[in-house]
């Protein structure tokens, strides 16, 4: 789960045209705060752990205007993310799919044990280097928490989230974004080049 998170991370930026910037981030992650430059999502196609599932894709990015380079398979260098995949999880087959409506997603640790929730956010804030390698030591998961979605339109999506990450620090912030066409592509592809 934390690799593909880890690629999600780099693509997390994708924008339609220009920098869709609709986002606040309050707080810190081990130690270092963030400003969102943009904010761009879309439905698509995740792979966990435990199997794929459809999802929203939202991403926060330190980088403005990404959507060119995710579109080419392309991860930015030097960026700070936090991505949040949303998902509606049939709890009868276990199958996810991508938010149809508004609704309070909650954080699950897949590292645990149990059912997932019917509303599963999965929420990863990761830091790359200049050669768009993750960053472990600057990097964190969310543990607790919630993700809320107040506008659903198509691969766009509006709301908040509030969430404790495995490494104790707590965010907060909302985000309005513009669906991002190349995003879906980038979700569904396992490797990219750095530029």
């Amino acid at each position: 789960m934390r690799a593909m998170v880890a690629g999600l991370l780099l693509l997390a930026a994708c924008g339609g045209g220009g920098a869709q910037v609709g986002a606040t981030f309050s707080g810190t992650v081990k130690g270092q705060p963030f400003t969102p430059a943009d904010a761009q999502s879309t439905r698509g196609t995740a792979t966990f752990s435990v199997g794929t599932a459809g999802v929203g894709a939202i991403a926060l990015t330190s980088f403005a205007g990404v959507c060119a380079s995710l579109t080419a398979n392309t991860e930015p260098k030097s960026t700070t993310d936090l991505v949040l995949l949303v998902s509606d999880v049939n709890l009868s087959t276990l199958q996810g799919s991508a938010p149809t409506q508004p609704a309070t997603y909650t954080v699950y640790d897949f590292s645990g044990s149990g059912l997932p929730p019917a509303h599963l956010a999965y929420v990863s804030y990761g830091v790359n280097d200049a050669s768009c390698v993750e960053q472990p030591g600057l990097s964190a998961t969310g543990k607790s928490g919630t993700v809320t979605l107040t506008r659903v339109q198509g691969g766009a999506y509006s709301g908040s989230f509030d969430v404790t990450f495995d490494s104790g620090d707590h965010a907060t912030g909302t985000f309005d974004t513009a669906e991002c066409p190349g995003f879906a592509s980038y979700l569904g592809t396992s490797t990219h080049g750095c530029g």
